[in-house]
């Protein structure tokens, strides 16, 4: 796991989904505006986390004319296989098939699921 997304908490990574799902930057206010939607938060505390991951380096800004524009310097994809390599490594011994047959025990992959899985690997891993 990188320096950057190790210290992201569950609140940040919602800051960060919005500005995946957006792909533009975005300033504060409209990051407010959007997450006021779908949070009880507060403009403090919205304002709070877009500062703490400026702070650690996830995101980054544009001020030079207006309103700073803040946008992810950390992809979605990357944090999702930092956080894949990490659960692997702490619940699983960094096995990712201790990973599957623990899913496929628990009743959590579907018919669908391994029939998918079948495929991607059938296929090369490259999903065609």
């Amino acid at each position: 796991m990188t320096a950057k997304t190790k210290t992201i908490t569950d609140a940040e990574v919602e800051v960060m989904r919005l500005l995946w799902r957006e792909q533009r930057p975005m300033t504060l206010a409209q990051i407010r505006d959007e997450l006021l939607q779908t949070t009880k938060w507060n403009h403090s505390t919205i304002k709070t986390l877009v500062f703490r991951l400026r702070d650690k380096g996830v995101i980054t800004h544009l001020d030079k004319y207006g309103p700073a524009q803040y946008f992810p310097i950390v992809t979605e994809e990357e944090y999702l296989l930092d956080e894949s390599e990490s659960m692997l490594g702490k619940l699983f011994d960094g096995s990712a098939v201790k990973m599957i047959a623990a899913l496929h025990q628990g009743g959590k992959l579907s018919d669908e699921d391994v029939a998918e899985l079948r495929e991607f690997f059938t296929m090369g891993g490259d999903g065609k």
